[in-house]
């Protein structure tokens, strides 16, 4: 069982009859449930409310199972909800989340299933989100946002349609000249063109910009002080 106090871990259950439910003090939203006066589990309180659970009630081993999937069902949601309350999150996220505590593979689905009917996961929402983000704030080109958003589990025809989305709402090359030239001057003092050039160019290139955009780009700026150093020489 994930995330389960010692008192609650690996049941070992016995049909019998209900002789006990209390509430647990360490956990208000929870309830220990005893079966002729041995502990048998613990219960979320919601859920022992919505089976009616009382003493003198008789519990087969099979309505005890039960409600304990019923149980990790309820645990699952919960963690999920409580990682996305952090930040938001793709749904792939949080099936590699849930399955660090061990959950089976149905109630991590289950549980992912929930959020997104709930509309508390929508991948496509989430990328087209980090995309303008990471593009207006951090200046990361498409090919940089292709891999990130891909290694959040995002699915590549989502990730295309945010990307395409983009480009025609923003101007790529005119982002990526602003870093090329901000790139440009803080390597002034390299007096080899070419490499300053070339440094340039993959400095671009790992901000996720295409290599023939860099290119064409650092191009320009070679260019202007080419032009430039000229125009001085001449005066």
């Amino acid at each position: 069982m994930p995330d389960l106090a010692p008192d609650e871990q690996a049941p070992d259950l016995r049909a019998g009859t209900v002789t006990r439910v209390v509430q647990q003090k360490r956990d208000g939203a929870r309830v220990s449930v005893f079966i002729d006066e041995q502990f048998a589990f613990g219960l979320a309180l919601d859920l022992a409310v919505e089976a009616g659970l009382r003493k003198g009630m008789a519990l087969t081993v099979k309505a005890q199972e039960a409600l304990l999937a019923k149980e990790q069902t309820h645990r699952a949601r919960a963690a999920a909800l409580n990682y996305l309350s952090y930040q938001a999150r793709t749904a792939q996220e949080v099936r590699r989340k849930l399955r660090t505590k061990d959950f089976a593979d149905d109630v991590v689905e289950d549980a992912v299933a929930h959020l997104e009917t709930y509309g508390y996961l929508d991948d496509e929402a989430y990328a087209r989100a980090y995309a303008r983000g990471r593009f207006a704030g951090r200046g990361y080109g498409p090919q940089r946002l292709r891999m990130e958003l891909r290694k959040r589990g995002v699915a590549s025809e989502t990730i295309e349609t945010v990307l395409d989305e983009l480009e025609e709402a923003e101007d790529v090359g005119a982002t990526a000249e602003r870093h090329a030239r901000k790139r440009w001057q803080a390597l002034a003092r390299e007096t080899d063109p070419r490499k300053r050039m070339k440094k340039t160019i993959d400095f671009l290139v790992r901000r996720g910009f295409a290599y023939g955009l860099a290119r064409e780009v650092v191009d320009v700026l070679a260019r202007e002080e080419e032009d430039f150093d000229a125009a001085a020489s001449e005066e």
